[in-house]
């Protein structure tokens, strides 16, 4: 059974992250993983954990609140609703009775005030009105960046924390891996997904890992297939099946990072193009992306 119920529209899974990882911190159990087991519908499994849980949590934004799922756990969590915005979209019709937390300029601190009240309302929530109980300190001497006591009774997990989001190798606010592994792990996952936005070192080591497994593979053509009799060049059929298995990612990642510079993710079309992509692919790397949050989403260097 968890205290808490997050619904939050795909788009805002790095927000949902951020909030589910500060109120785990503060004690509480959260289900925010919607990830069906086999064997089980969506409703049966949903509505389940909505009636297990204590307090049904709300985030609301401009993806969220077009979207059917989300207005429907809403509407089944409203008893325990404690709703909060991501962004300046305002809450669906039906919703606007109950008042919403303001997160749109809380960049994941989890010192700011807009947090705090926050988290000790969805705390009271799912506690039957208890207050968090600040931790207990720590037997050992204090060490370089160890967690400190919060004004709002609750610390942020430990260093050694098994979460991935506090990783040596990540951004602690957004749970993203700052390496060339992650970067690249980071453009296959959202494939097709060309909205956000992604900086610099994200989209030129996508570009370097794509090259490396490219020239890797034609290796292996030459080696298993050979060279075309007829034009004497290498029968690349593995890296051909390749790259055009790369070319959703590439575009995305594409897309993002004219995000991040201020312009239409449509530029990234010209990637596509014969002949000019690797000048375009180029400049995508080399132009800086805008400080401070944009139409686009926020600033992926924010810490």
């Amino acid at each position: 059974m968890s205290d808490v119920f997050i619904s939050y529209a795909r788009e805002d899974s790095a927000q949902a992250e951020r909030v589910a990882r500060g109120l785990e911190a503060m004690g509480l159990d959260v289900f925010w993983d919607n990830e069906i087991p086999p064997g089980q519908t969506w409703a049966d499994y949903i509505e389940t954990k909505l009636n297990q849980c204590n307090a049904a949590v709300v985030l609301w934004s401009q993806h969220s609140t077009k979207s059917q799922w989300v207005r429907e756990e809403a509407r089944m969590g409203r008893g325990k609703l404690v709703p909060a915005k991501l962004d300046v979209a305002e809450p669906p019709f039906g919703f606007g009775d109950v008042q919403a937390a303001d997160l749109s300029q809380w960049g994941g601190d989890y010192n700011h005030p807009q947090w705090g009240r926050f988290a000790n309302a969805v705390f009271a929530k799912a506690r039957d009105g208890a207050t968090p109980q600040p931790a207990a300190a720590p037997q050992a001497p204090p060490q370089p960046h160890q967690p400190q006591q919060r004004q709002s009774g609750w610390q942020t997990p430990p260093p050694n924390t098994q979460q991935s989001w506090t990783s040596a190798q990540g951004n602690p606010q957004t749970g993203e891996k700052l390496s060339p592994i992650g970067y690249i792990q980071k453009c296959l996952r959202l494939y097709v997904e060309g909205k956000g936005r992604a900086r610099r070192s994200e989209y030129g080591w996508f570009l370097v890992g794509q090259a490396v497994v490219v020239v890797a593979l034609l290796f292996v053509d030459i080696m298993i297939f050979g060279f075309n009799t007829y034009t004497s060049q290498p029968n690349g059929y593995l890296a051909s099946l390749l790259i055009f298995g790369l070319v959703p990612p590439a575009i995305s990642a594409a897309s993002r990072r004219a995000h991040d510079f201020g312009q239409s993710g449509w530029l990234a079309v010209l990637t596509a193009i014969p002949y000019i992509n690797w000048i375009a692919a180029l400049v995508f790397i080399f132009i800086p992306g805008q400080p401070g949050p944009n139409q686009h989403g926020p600033d992926p260097k924010a810490p």
